[in-house]
């Protein structure tokens, strides 16, 4: 039985990886052109108080890519599972939570471009309450999420090592709020240098995937490889977003791609109800952030910085490691992580 459910997961996986690569690879290159017609470009400026004064030695060169590369994912995949599977609870949730989160991420990046000439906004950009601002925001967004997991995903409660949380009040509401915004940053942040966020993305979800060949039972039931296909509608678009970021980056992710990444993988992870696989998987993203939050507050409240820069992906990059160098054993690490993460759920789960 377990045999036979993993054949189908993986042939639906395969499949719809091949639907999501060629779907992305049809309108990849005429995005790009139009983003570079458009000027939906990026541009680096050494702000006044030298706050950035690090990052312009490592990428200053970078301006005039696009960075919104990421609408190829933000709007590919949804479309594909509403296409193919809209009565369908997950593929749903899945694609509510790309359109949603993902249009905050393109107005976020949209706003970053039309401003990249004015010098004095950027600089507030970097202040403490306007990270405060857009926090508020993004939990106003993730309420939404929240719900979106609770009523069209339909999960209306877990197993939190060994205790039963029901999402379906008040309390599971805002927890889910919390949870999906933390998430939300945690992928968004990621993003930062030529193939890393694609990268880490891809093995992330092939570590779901090891995770419902390893537990099938909570993953598919009735024969139904809805998971599956999610999964590998990810991958295909992913692989596609990856080709053309490799070294030199043709275009950057952004927001609108890496935004919607986070709650996705959350919403997977409560379907499957394999939260200590979970967490494990989200450590790497969970660091990087936690690095940017503890630069933040050192800088807002002592006046000094603990990183060269952070997040620490860029930290390492200041400290002298070429950019392949932290891609690569970024993704090295995230290797290690997925097969920590399945034995996490088999020991603790």
């Amino acid at each position: 039985m377990i045999t036979a459910i993993s054949f189908f997961m993986v042939k639906e996986l395969a499949v719809w990886a091949m639907i999501g690569l060629v779907a992305a690879a049809l309108w990849v290159v005429p995005l790009i052109d139009f983003l570079y017609r458009f000027q939906f470009t990026i541009k680096h400026i050494e702000m006044p108080s030298k706050i950035n004064a690090e990052w312009m030695k490592i990428h200053g060169k970078d301006s005039g890519t696009p960075s919104l590369g990421g609408i190829l994912i933000w709007l590919t995949i949804p479309f594909l599972l509403l296409v193919g599977f809209w009565e369908v609870p997950l593929m749903k949730a899945v694609s509510f939570i790309y359109l949603l989160v993902g249009a905050y991420g393109f107005l976020d990046g949209l706003s970053d471009v039309l401003t990249k000439n004015n010098v004095k906004f950027r600089e507030f950009q970097n202040k403490f309450e306007w990270r405060v601002g857009k926090f508020i925001i993004a939990m106003a967004i993730n309420v939404i999420v929240a719900l979106i997991i609770v009523k069209i995903a339909g999960i209306q409660q877990i197993d939190v090592f060994g205790f039963n949380l029901v999402l379906n009040s008040l309390v599971g509401i805002l927890i889910l709020t919390l949870a999906s915004t933390f998430f939300t940053y945690a992928t968004e942040i990621i993003d930062g240098i030529d193939g890393l966020s694609s990268g880490m993305f891809l093995i992330t979800i092939v570590g779901f995937t090891l995770l419902m060949l390893a537990f099938p039972a909570s993953y598919f039931t009735s024969g139904e490889s809805t998971a599956a296909v999610i999964a590998g509608v990810m991958m295909g678009v992913l692989m596609v977003y990856l080709y053309f970021n490799i070294p030199p980056a043709r275009i950057y992710m952004g927001a609108p791609g890496a935004m919607p990444m986070g709650p996705v993988f959350l919403l997977l992870g409560l379907y499957g109800n394999v939260l200590p696989a979970l967490i494990v998987l989200m450590l790497p993203y969970f660091v990087d952030l936690a690095t940017s939050f503890i630069q933040l507050w050192s800088i807002r409240f002592f006046g000094k910085k603990v990183f060269k820069i952070a997040p620490i992906h860029h930290h390492f990059e200041a400290i002298g490691w070429p950019g392949t160098k932290v891609v690569m054993r970024f993704w090295l690490f995230n290797v290690g992580i997925i097969l920590l993460a399945v034995l996490a759920q088999v020991y603790f789960g």
